[in-house]
């Protein structure tokens, strides 16, 4: 064989190689995925065109966000990035919202003044004895906690490598995938060893002696410990509705408490503060804290006015955007008579979540969707009343 023919052969070959490695990172850099969502928004019926940009987990989520079920088609597409630039920043537009999802840090080529930018997940945590003491205030927890008593469920902590694989294989995977079904963003073995490593212990929710839900425990650092993934024995929703779910909840702060933790770290939420998770928190006194390390994104997203499909939208799905560095609750609401001091107070009573800075409110006029001056919804066009959150204790 001649070697000199084909190491000549090799090396006339790696040049060829390294613009195929750059032609591949343009593409997946701008060459973006991207889902096309149309029908009937879910709280007023009307039709509705969206756009999405990103994750097909996020997309999964967001539909169920903006459509009535079992009304939404979709039609998955590529688009350039420019042709995205073109689409925030044209006057016309077939897309009545428009949704991008962005690394943080990444070349920003959205117009900040027309849009918002939604963190994907957030962050969240519990002070430990004001968690504890939602006992007293809060009627729903009152409840969950005499579930749990008259149910007898109990807990244990554990360590050993086959109690955290039965977790992870009859509770934690059948739990995220039938409750978040195409939305899970599901935590592999490898991925939890790395965020816990030796630090990982397993709180088990027991009844009768038998383990029915628990949630993984990470040792973040000597004040606080980390719930990272929890779970429900067969995703049974009759054990939910025992108050196994609660029990996860409980039994971690007890927990938490014994060990002299002054934080339990409750992981991540989506930013629509009407969401069921984010819901379920809050009640156990949630603080937001900042965006989810481990999914950092942004939603880059812009409402087209002028549709009843997406007036409905704002009135019914306030959110968390980020905003000079802060983040702030957007919540919308319609007659100007729903913008009295009443109204205010109650706002900023059910949406300034504890660390958040406080709420930004937009009236929506009429038939067609206007804020103040303009044709865009936007943060800093100075067209909402700005309620600021109340400093932390």
């Amino acid at each position: 064989m001649n070697h000199g023919f084909l190491y000549s052969a090799l090396k006339a070959i790696k040049p060829l190689r390294a613009l195929v490695r750059r032609l591949r990172s343009f593409w997946q850099r701008y060459r973006l995925e991207a889902w096309v969502l149309e029908g009937a928004e879910r709280n007023s019926g009307e039709p509705i065109r969206v756009l999405f940009v990103g994750q097909v987990e996020n997309c999964n989520y967001l539909a169920r966000v903006v459509f009535a079920e079992d009304s939404v088609r979709r039609y998955r597409q590529r688009v350039w990035s420019w042709q995205v630039d073109s689409l925030l920043n044209g006057p016309v537009s077939p897309y009545g919202m428009i949704f991008v999802q962005q690394e943080p840090g990444a070349r920003a080529w959205y117009p900040h003044k027309r849009c918002f930018v939604l963190p994907s997940w957030l962050a969240g945590e519990l002070n430990v004895a004001q968690g504890l003491d939602s006992r007293r205030g809060n009627d729903s927890v009152k409840t969950d906690l005499r579930n749990i008593r008259r149910n007898g469920f109990t807990y244990r902590i554990t360590r050993e490598p086959q109690d955290i694989e039965y977790f992870y294989t009859t509770m934690y995977l059948p739990y995220i995938q039938q409750t978040h079904g195409d939305r899970a963003f599901v935590t592999s073995r490898e991925e939890l060893g790395r965020e816990a490593g030796d630090r990982l212990e397993l709180l088990l929710v027991e009844k009768d002696g038998k383990p029915v839900a628990g949630v993984y425990l990470g040792m973040h650092d000597q004040e606080r410990v980390d719930a990272l993934e929890l779970g429900v024995a067969g995703a049974d929703r009759n054990l939910v509705r025992m108050g196994a779910l609660a029990a996860i909840y409980y039994y971690a702060l007890v927990y938490a408490a014994e060990e002299n933790y002054l934080r339990l770290y409750l992981g991540g939420s989506r930013p629509f503060l009407h969401d069921g998770a984010l819901q379920y928190k809050k009640k156990w006194g949630l603080r937001i804290i900042g965006r989810l390390h481990t999914l950092p994104d942004v939603l880059v997203f812009q409402p087209r006015l002028g549709t009843a499909a997406v007036r409905s939208f704002l009135l019914n799905n306030p959110f968390v955007f980020e905003q000079d560095g802060v983040f702030r609750a957007a919540v919308f609401i319609g007659a100007p008579q729903e913008s009295s001091d009443k109204s205010m107070d109650q706002i900023r009573k059910v949406y300034c979540l504890p660390g958040l800075a406080g709420a930004t409110v937009f009236r929506v006029d009429g038939g067609a969707t206007t804020l103040g001056q303009g044709e865009d919804v936007a943060p800093s066009m100075g067209s909402g009343v700005v309620l600021e959150n109340e400093p932390a204790a």
